[in-house]
C-alpha cells in the first residue's frame, strides 16, 4: 500500500543541505524489542550509505523512530516524542521525521492522522526504502506512506552500522506477527 499526504517537508536535497553542502544528519530512535535494535541498525546503514551522517549531539536533520506495537506503552512513547519534535520541526523547516517499523505497520494512516508533521511513515517488510522515501518527501513537498505487505528485499543484504563491534543479532523471523517471543 502507498499513500501520498501533504506534508511541510522542504525543497533541498537528499543527503545534504544545499545551502552549505554539508551532509545531513540522523537520529534513530527505537521503541520496542531486540528485533527493533537489530533493524534500527539496519535503518542507519541504510542512512549512512545514502550520505547522511550520525548526528553528534545537535539536533539531527532526519530522526528515525522505529515503533514496535507488541510492547506496552509504545504508542504513547511514540506519540510523546512526536509531539516534542512538532515545535522543533516547525523552527526547522528542513527536518524530516520518519516513523518505521512494527506500530508503524499497524497503525497506518493513524500516524499521519495523530501527527501530520510526520514525513515517513514505513513498515517493517521495506525498511530499505527508508532514503527514497524522504528523497520523494522532500522532492514532493509531501508525506510518504508506504506498507508493503511481503519483504521487498531481504534485510540481511541491507548495509548495517553495528552499534557493538563485539556483538551482532541472528535474525530468527522478519517482520511482526504480535507474538513476540525476543
Amino acid at each position: 500500500m502507498s499513500l501520498t499526504i501533504p506534508s511541510p517537508a522542504s525543497g533541498t536535497t537528499p543527503s545534504a543541505d544545499s545551502a552549505l553542502q554539508q551532509p545531513r544528519t540522523y537520529q534513530v530512535r527505537t521503541f520496542g524489542c531486540q528485533m527493533n535494535v537489530h533493524d534500527s541498525e539496519r535503518m542507519a546503514g541504510m542512512l549512512e550509505d545514502a550520505g547522511y551522517v550520525p548526528a553528534s549531539g545537535e539536533q539531527a536533520d532526519v530522526v528515525v523512530f522505529n515503533t514496535c506495537a507488541v510492547r506496552e506503552n509504545a504508542d504513547n512513547k511514540l506519540y510523546g516524542n512526536l509531539g516534542m519534535l512538532a515545535p522543533v520541526k516547525a523552527a526547522n523547516p528542513g527536518m524530516q521525521i520518519a516513523v518505521g517499523g512494527c506500530l508503524a505497520q499497524k497503525d497506518r494512516e493513524t500516524i499521519l492522522k495523530r501527527a501530520p508533521w510526520v514525513d515517513a511513515v514505513f513498515g517493517t517488510h521495506n525498511v530499505g526504502a527508508l532514503p527514497a522515501l524522504l528523497d520523494r518527501a522532500r522532492h514532493n513537498n509531501e508525506a510518504q506512506l508506504e506498507i508493503l505487505e511481503s519483504l521487498d528485499v531481504f534485510p540481511s543484504t541491507l548495509p548495517t552500522k553495528r552499534d557493538s563491534v563485539y556483538s551482532g543479532w541472528v535474525s530468527i523471523s522478519v517482520g511482526c506477527n504480535n507474538t513476540c517471543t525476543f
